[in-house]
């Protein structure tokens, strides 16, 4: 929706508001919109930006400790607010439900892995070390060539067991940061 659009919606919604604060927001938003367009964005993305005029008017409305529009609009806030009650409670079960289970299951996956890299990584270095002093074992030991060799081998695959495990932690963040963001989106939309 373009810059008048958008401020008629937001003026719209923020009915029940003492006069002089609702032309303040106005003005604030009208700024906004200044500011945008003498960045080079277009009237509609700096709408986007600003989100939905009617989720704007609500945050303002609890603000200001005002829910009485005084016309058809305070049904909607009721409906609005059974809705998000709804929506919250659905992603609660199906988080709980479908979501929880395979999550644990990747976040103990992953620490499988550091445990697998660690191990690998600790028995490398009980190899390396460990060969010189091999003659007050009883086993007969390897050659002191096979024992440096797989003692390297085995560290440097340990190395770059946890440095994967660390890459799949960063990417288990982000996707569970955007899960998140997603289900708060949902919620408020």
């Amino acid at each position: 929706m373009n810059k008048q659009e958008y401020l008629n919606r937001l003026r719209f919604y923020l009915q029940g508001l003492p006069i002089f604060e609702l032309e303040d927001i106005l003005s604030d938003y009208e700024e906004h919109f200044h500011i945008g367009i003498s960045k080079g964005k277009s009237e509609e993305e700096i709408s986007k930006e600003l989100g939905d005029p009617r989720e704007v008017a609500s945050n303002y409305k609890t603000t200001y400790g005002t829910h009485d529009t005084g016309n058809i609009n305070n049904g909607n806030y009721s409906n609005n607010d059974g809705r998000k009650l709804l929506i919250t409670l659905g992603l609660i079960a199906f988080n709980v439900i479908i979501v929880l289970g395979p999550y644990l299951g990747l976040v103990g996956l992953l620490l499988g892995s550091y445990g697998m890299g660690i191990g690998i990584t600790a028995g490398g270095v009980a190899i390396l070390f460990g060969s010189p002093l091999s003659f007050l074992s009883l086993v007969p030991a390897p050659h002191i060539l096979t024992s440096l060799s797989f003692g390297i081998g085995l560290l440097a695959l340990g190395a770059l067991g946890i440095i994967l495990s660390i890459y799949l932690t960063k990417l288990l963040y982000q996707l569970t940061f955007k899960y998140i963001r997603w289900n708060l989106e949902l919620i408020n939309k």
